[in-house]
């Protein structure tokens, strides 16, 4: 992966989650450059959410870095922040050809923590110790030391006897996880260009628009039905209530005309999940 050069002084970054199941969140927002290194930020953040499928959030990402002027092509700087997810990583390829794609540093660090807890004790000094200075490796972008280290780890322990298999399967999940991602884990050269090295704006997002209205003990629904609930969120956080009304007057007011009939805004029938040409 690689950076485009960029002769403007903002950079766009999406940030693309799946913290519920089956939910992915767009979180977009501006930095502005001040300065010569500087990045002044967010700015202009707005939030999408949706239970569509992984192209449906990525195609809406693409539309709204399109609006800002951040289109294919530009030579603008867009980074793009995921966990790790597979496909996130195949359709930010797709959609964001040239973007700085950034696997989230605490994904990382907890694959980490959890090797080392395969040959050390949980909760030991020697354990703290050993992860602090796996995080200082990050920050150095020797990430690829870390990997040759938790390899030479899974070599010294047994296949056979008691915890072996646990054991060496967690350095196993690590190395892989790890090893795989190794272009998009450059946390030190990150933070000296002022870039962002982690999905914190997500997590928010996940309680701010789920959390605070379809997460309370006892509450069950099913998608098609809390998908308006979770887009009106969207709406209202983004500050965008009164557009949204004036949008549904006059669509109710077209389809009045058209039908010769009076439209009703409740209905018993739950909606389609959105397809991928659907608008934010």
């Amino acid at each position: 992966m690689h950076t485009t050069k960029s002769s403007s002084n903002t950079s766009f970054s999406p940030r693309i989650s799946a913290q519920y199941e089956g939910i992915f969140q767009v979180v977009m927002y501006t930095l502005k450059r001040v300065g010569t290194r500087r990045l002044e930020g967010p700015i202009n953040v707005r939030f999408y959410a949706s239970f569509a499928n992984k192209r449906h959030a990525f195609t809406v990402a693409r539309r709204m870095a399109d609006k800002r002027g951040f289109a294919t092509g530009s030579g603008k700087l867009v980074q793009v922040l995921t966990d790790g997810d597979n496909d996130l990583a195949s359709l930010s390829a797709e959609f964001f050809p040239g973007a700085e794609q950034t696997i989230d540093f605490y994904h990382v660090a907890e694959y980490v923590y959890e090797a080392g807890r395969a040959f050390l004790g949980e909760g030991t000094k020697a354990l703290s110790d050993w992860f602090d200075l796996q995080r200082e490796r990050l920050f150095r972008d020797q990430a690829a030391d870390i990997v040759q280290e938790l390899r030479l780890r899974l070599q010294a322990i047994p296949k056979t006897g008691p915890g072996s298999k646990g054991k060496r399967e967690r350095l196993t999940d690590a190395i892989r996880y790890i090893e795989k991602r190794l272009p998009n884990i450059r946390y030190g050269s990150l933070l000296r260009r002022d870039l962002d090295i982690g999905t914190g704006a997500v997590e928010g997002a996940v309680k701010r628009i789920i959390g605070r209205r379809c997460d309370y003990g006892g509450m069950r629904w099913i998608k098609e039905r809390v998908e308006a609930v979770v887009q009106l969120r969207c709406i209202e956080l983004n500050g965008q209530w009164e557009d949204f009304e004036a949008f549904v007057h006059r669509r109710m007011h077209k389809e009045a005309v058209d039908t010769c009939q009076v439209r009703r805004l409740q209905t018993n029938t739950a909606q389609a999940l959105p397809d991928v040409q659907a608008a934010a």
